[in-house]
């Protein structure tokens, strides 16, 4: 259990910082909220899935140089906090 905490508490801190991956964070979450506002698929997924991985790509392979710290061991948390915030803003924005 302590260490989910911990690679909880660094996912929402260290492995989301550098000012490209901030930038691309609020561009794909601008993206994800038009999308869930105008009830379009793909541009939820676009916002969630792509654009915001975009930032952690850049982080992984440009900022940090491959650091095994910032790679494949987040994925599970990406899925699971990507997971619950988005059944959450769905059920916001009445798609279900």
């Amino acid at each position: 259990m302590s260490k989910f905490i911990e690679d909880s508490k660094f996912f929402f801190t260290d492995f989301h910082k550098g000012i490209v991956n901030i930038i691309l964070h609020i561009i794909s979450f601008a993206v994800m909220f038009y999308g869930l506002v105008v009830k379009d698929t793909l541009l939820v997924i676009l916002g969630v899935a792509v654009i915001d991985e975009l930032g952690h790509l850049y982080n992984y392979f440009i900022l940090f140089k491959r650091n095994p710290k910032y790679g494949i061991r987040m994925v599970p948390y990406q899925i699971l906090y990507a997971s619950v915030g988005l059944v959450i803003l769905l059920k916001i924005f009445h798609w279900y």
